[in-house]
């Protein structure tokens, strides 16, 4: 729309402004509001990630120190308060390996447990799941043991997985079982130790022979 004078183009500026400025206004208000929010939230989260961290560096020296109790009482901590916090995991995972080496097994059960409930990154959950696992048999519930294992995992960890689970089926007296995940762990790779694999194969391979 043109206009023909000054006059008539500031009054049409007026009238826009009369119907239009309170939502603007609003709009602007809005606008501060989202971003100061947006900024309070980082910065709350930049806090958070920092207490995490330095919760977890602590039980990370109280590892190193040989102070099992006190690595055990900051993962807790740590868990409870930074939960969703990957820090939480690696510590958790850290003491359980610590009440292992402590001989504190049902501790380890713990621990485990909480990682792989709780873990937010696959690759965390299932070595958590696998660990626990482990540590289920050794408590001895094999069973438990490989329902605590996860029925599929990425192919980076197919192999893990399920050595771990011909493991306990060895473990609960079912070698066909257990022949048949062990060759599975061998085809997916993966492994920690290939030629361990291939040793637990040969094993029940001349079992089967021998019977």
């Amino acid at each position: 729309m043109s206009y023909e004078t000054e006059e008539q183009q500031v009054e049409a500026m007026k009238e826009w402004w009369n119907e239009n400025g309170k939502a603007v206004m609003l709009g602007v208000g809005l606008g501060v509001a989202v971003i100061a929010g947006w900024n309070f939230w980082q910065h709350r989260t930049e806090q958070a990630a920092i207490a995490a961290s330095d919760l977890y560096s602590q039980s990370v020296d109280a590892l190193r120190s040989g102070d099992t109790e006190q690595a055990q009482a900051l993962a807790l901590s740590l868990s409870e308060s930074h939960g969703g916090s990957l820090y939480a995991s690696y510590a958790r995972m850290a003491a359980a390996r610590a009440a292992i080496e402590a001989g504190d097994v049902a501790a380890a059960e713990e621990h485990l447990q909480w990682a792989a409930d709780n873990a937010d990154h696959e690759d965390v959950k299932v070595i958590a799941q696998i660990r626990l696992a482990r540590v289920k048999a050794e408590l001895g519930d094999p069973a438990a043991g490989l329902n605590a294992l996860p029925s599929s995992a990425h192919e980076a960890f197919t192999g893990m997985v399920e050595e771990a689970r011909g493991d306990l089926h060895l473990l609960a007296g079912d070698t066909a079982a257990a022949r048949a995940a062990y060759e599975a762990a061998e085809t997916a790779g993966g492994v920690s130790d290939p030629a361990t694999l291939r040793i637990k194969l040969n094993d029940l391979a001349e079992a089967t022979d021998a019977s």
